[in-house]
């Protein structure tokens, strides 16, 4: 079998649109631009738009998502979410009212096929042929959105590697739903994974001194249900997935461990993690023997917490060792963000663990914002939203 460098023809970091569900076209291409995150634990919002090779970021904001009212990237209680989202909308001062919104969430299928090589129109066809056949869904339900990642020779002739994903269309409409009601113009939707792919590719195409260019990198968000794992070749999306692990685990953990209620463990764990350092707590109760017991609660809490970062890392490290032997490509480099990545150290911590450059994407140079916003907060917190309002 060998590898042609060829390049994929299916538009990188597509966005599903709402055209089919009655939502009207943007306003004006050159107008500024709602992006949406919203996710279990916060609501991300920005006020932007693309201009040729400059993104402009007129506002970024966030408000705690009501609990438990958007769980896995499905909405439970729109109208504690439409209150949020009136009340962040308010405080940013925008007139417009079209709408991008990037998601993430288990329901959401991703597959990998190899399929001969055939027109691009007829790629659709087949894979819903494909995933209809072998996997126990009604295909119908679902809005599928293939990308052609790659191509390679085998003796049989040329094949194409597709990546896939498909997205319940219920839940496609749960958020057309929403924002209608409060009177915005959902425009279109785009998973994480292919908000950061845009990014990559936008910064890759407009800034010369891109750290992207060449590498095999992953992505991770560490989000507040879940890990999001994203891996990428010269800027192309290749693979993506979820991890059950994130922030609401820490919650958890010393709620039950403090015995206090969960806001309270959150007010804890936000100080607790900007406080010790992940490769110290590491360093320190990775050297103690399997009988240890600790000292105390507060000793508790922070041979919990060492526990748990050494879980993230091992479940990571098996989705990255499974890339790199099915792929057979080294990853170059680990960007993180998302909230728990917001804990001191935890770069260096898995830098340690998975022995693979790791670090925060900071690449600003083609994007205009306030001087009131944070350039490390706008990727860190803000990167999906970022990305779900580039057109490439």
């Amino acid at each position: 079998m060998q590898l042609t460098k060829k390049k994929p023809t299916t538009k990188k970091g597509s966005s599903f649109s709402f055209k089919k569900l009655g939502s009207k076209k943007q306003s004006s291409k050159s107008s500024s631009l709602i992006s949406l995150d919203i996710g279990s634990f916060y609501t991300k919002m920005l006020v932007g738009k693309q201009t040729g090779n400059t993104l402009i970021v007129e506002s970024a904001l966030k408000e705690k998502t009501p609990n438990k009212a958007c769980a896995d990237g499905t909405v439970v209680n729109a109208s504690s979410i439409a209150s949020t989202l009136n009340k962040v909308i308010s405080q940013s001062n925008t007139k417009t009212k079209d709408v991008v919104f990037t998601i993430e969430s288990t329901k959401i299928i991703k597959r990998e096929f190899v399929i001969h090589k055939i027109p691009e129109e007829d790629i659709l066809g087949l894979v819903k042929h494909e995933m209809g056949q072998y996997l126990p869904i009604d295909i119908a339900g679902y809005s599928i959105q293939p990308s052609v990642t790659g191509s390679l020779s085998e003796d049989d002739g040329e094949k194409l590697k597709v990546s896939v994903n498909a997205v319940p269309k219920e839940m496609m409409k749960q958020y057309q739903q929403l924002l209608t009601s409060i009177g915005l113009n959902p425009v279109s939707m785009s998973l994480n994974s292919n908000s950061i792919e845009k990014l990559i590719t936008f910064d890759k195409k407009h800034n010369p001194h891109s750290e992207y260019s060449g590498k095999n990198v992953v992505f991770i968000d560490m989000g507040y249900s879940c890990f999001n794992i994203s891996v990428y070749e010269d800027g192309v999306y290749q693979f993506n997935r979820d991890i059950e692990v994130g922030g609401e685990k820490l919650d958890n953990m010393i709620a039950d461990t403090l015995r206090i209620n969960l806001d309270e463990a959150q007010d804890v764990k936000v100080e607790l993690c900007s406080q010790i350092n992940a490769v110290e707590l590491d360093q320190k109760y990775s050297t103690m023997p399997p009988s240890y017991e600790p000292k105390n609660t507060n000793d508790r809490v922070l041979s919990n917490l060492s526990a748990t970062i050494n879980e993230w890392a091992g479940q990571i490290d098996k989705v990255l060792q499974y890339q790199i032997r099915s792929r057979g490509k080294n990853i170059d480099e680990i960007y993180l963000y998302g909230g728990s990545s917001l804990m001191s150290g935890i770069g260096g911590f898995f830098e340690s663990k998975l022995a693979i450059k790791t670090g925060y994407t900071g690449s600003v140079g083609y994007c205009k914002y306030p001087p009131n916003i944070n350039p490390q907060d706008l990727f860190t917190i803000y990167g999906n939203a970022v990305g779900a309002f580039i057109k490439i």
